[in-house]
């Protein structure tokens, strides 16, 4: 978690790495190669040298009947996931009642305790974004991002990091620990959305952000992050025809021709 104090890349590399290695470790095995045949339980194995005291069988409970892949949530936005739950409900909120940046006098976000302390604390620093990362782990910096865009992806960081304007909406945007959220956590990255304007308060309640296995994309919101991610460097008609290719990926003869979608970029 050290990445939230200067801004490295790690932790964007984290989660590619691990497939990275799961794909190296595939391949060798397909080819023959010798592993250890007790790297858990060995007596140099890893629960002797990570887990004192092992539970190795909850390891295996369940195994080939429970597939975690189907809890699994997908991010709409490129941000810190205890963000999106208040994402979900500015957006909500200023299509429903038609605000704007301009009518905003103050946004308050709650949250749960453990996604304050990631995204709203210290506050000062939170509203002074310095950097993508620093954006990314920032709730006054998503949400003023939104209140401008409304919504949030990829190139919206190099638009908005640095820019005054973005700073000063920043600065009216406030985080606290809130009592439901914390109440839901941490089944739920809950968050309660208050917009004050000159004339009213609109309030929400996002219990489970977009994304989660019980609130899941639409088919049309998963091609809208897609192509939010690849027409700006393939441009739309590559990127629709990439999007085709790896939704029919059942009935591709070669690899290769999917790939070479992805790696011509727009001039």
């Amino acid at each position: 978690m050290e990445f939230l104090a200067d801004g490295a890349w790690t932790k964007r590399s984290h989660v590619g790495q691990a497939a990275q290695n799961g794909l190296i470790c595939a391949t060798m095995a397909s080819e023959g190669f010798r592993g250890v045949s007790q790297a858990f339980e060995g007596k140099a194995g890893f629960f002797a040298s990570y887990a004192p005291n092992p539970a190795p069988d909850k390891a295996v409970s369940g195994l080939g009947k429970n597939w975690e892949t189907m809890r699994l949530a997908v991010k709409p936005y490129p941000s810190c996931r205890y963000s999106h739950a208040a994402i979900d409900g500015l957006i909500a909120l200023m299509n429903e009642h038609r605000i704007g940046e301009e009518d905003v006098t103050e946004v308050e976000i709650g949250l749960p305790r453990t996604g304050w302390n990631i995204i709203g604390d210290p506050a000062a620093e939170k509203q002074n974004a310095e950097s993508i990362v620093d954006g990314q782990f920032s709730m006054p910096f998503c949400a003023a991002v939104v209140l401008q865009e409304g919504g949030l992806q990829w190139d919206d960081y190099a638009k908005h990091v640095g820019n005054q304007h973005t700073r000063a909406l920043c600065k009216k945007v406030h985080t606290v620990v809130d009592p439901r959220a914390e109440a839901e956590f941490p089944e739920n990255m809950s968050a309660t959305i208050r917009i004050r304007t000159a004339k009213d308060v609109f309030e929400t309640f996002v219990v489970a952000p977009k994304g989660e296995p019980g609130n899941f994309l639409t088919d049309e919101e998963f091609r809208a992050k897609f192509d939010g991610l690849c027409e700006p460097y393939l441009g739309p008609e590559r990127t629709h025809r990439l999007a085709d290719t790896l939704l029919s990926l059942e009935q591709t003869n070669s690899i290769q021709s999917m790939m070479a979608l992805s790696q011509d970029h727009v001039a």
